[in-house]
């Protein structure tokens, strides 16, 4: 059990904030409260912060406590809510979150979420918005094949024009984000290497993996949400599936494996191999998801292009 730990209850405008459980403080959400909390936590001998997701609002107050040294980790909404209803708080209120999240992050050891830093941010924030337009054009493409007709119908058309227009700008500005910086440009030509890896997945991982060549095999897959979960009790023996980790990860990696298995030989032999055993063909997909998570790994730990029969360590 550690102590000392600090739960933020992050809102759009106030900044709740209990050490060890105790005492609830409240802090504007603008730079000033933040450096006032960052004061009272540090007086107050937190050694750690735990925070939830709330749309972005948590980016700058988890910035500027990584860099003040303070272990920050932004917890999984889920979690901490079943976490508050087994530890018997049915209610909830920003002054009971906080409390609760000090709490949790007394029970748990947690990793510390790394502060994105400036060039990873931004990539991220404009592969985020290209995947929201892109979603929005595939509705608005939908709708089309639905037999929209009159002003409906041409409405429709102007916006998958302007967001055809505006995928191209933002594929431009990530592309830019990416050359600023050698060492993500660098990186993600190390992923593009890797049978099957495009562009956007290779910058998508470079932004949300940053992990990648540093974790071993079965800690990435569980960072990931490729990991299969048992369901078994007594003699019965449930269905593996997978679950949580990085949805952003999964979904470049789905579709890097569909590619991998049309266009590389290795992994198509192993997708059709695990066919042949019965498997279905969403168990093998995944399995070659994980294959090449696995493949991806090694890259940047050799710090060279993807080989099938990779050099031998000196």
């Amino acid at each position: 059990m550690v102590n000392g730990v600090a739960g933020i209850d992050v809102g759009k405008w106030r900044l709740d904030v209990s050490v060890a459980q105790g005492t609830v403080r409240s802090f504007e959400n603008t730079a000033e409260g933040i450096a006032a909390l960052l004061g009272w936590v540090t007086s107050q001998g937190a050694s750690e912060a735990v925070c939830e997701p709330t749309g972005g609002y948590e980016r700058e107050v988890v910035r500027r406590l990584g860099e003040s040294g303070l272990r920050v980790h932004v917890a999984h909404p889920n979690k901490v809510r079943n976490f508050a209803r087994a530890a018997g708080h049915e209610a909830k209120t920003d002054v009971l979150d906080a409390r609760v999240l000090s709490h949790y992050g007394e029970v748990f050891e947690l990793v510390g979420t790394p502060p994105g830093d400036g060039e990873g941010q931004e990539l991220k924030e404009l592969l985020k918005r290209r995947k929201e337009l892109v979603d929005q054009r595939v509705q608005e493409r939908n709708r089309l094949e639905k037999g929209l007709r009159g002003g409906a119908r041409r409405s429709t058309e102007r916006h998958v024009e302007w967001l055809d227009e505006e995928i191209a700008l933002l594929d431009e500005e990530y592309r830019k984000a990416l050359s600023r910086s050698a060492r993500l440009s660098e990186t993600a030509a190390l992923y593009r290497s890797v049978p099957g890896v495009g562009e956007v997945t290779a910058a998508s991982l470079v932004a949300y993996l940053p992990e990648l060549g540093k974790c071993d095999g079965k800690a990435l897959t569980a960072l990931v949400g490729l990991a299969p979960w048992s369901r078994d009790s007594g003699a019965q023996r449930g269905y593996r599936s997978i679950r949580g980790g990085r949805g952003a990860v999964r979904r470049v990696l789905y579709l890097a494996a569909l590619s991998a298995i049309r266009h590389n030989e290795d992994l198509k032999r192993f997708y059709e191999g695990l066919r042949d055993r019965g498997k279905t063909g969403k168990v093998a997909l995944v399995a070659v998801m994980r294959k090449l998570l696995l493949m991806l790994n090694a890259v940047p730990r050799r710090g060279t292009a993807f080989s099938i029969n990779p050099p031998a360590p000196k």
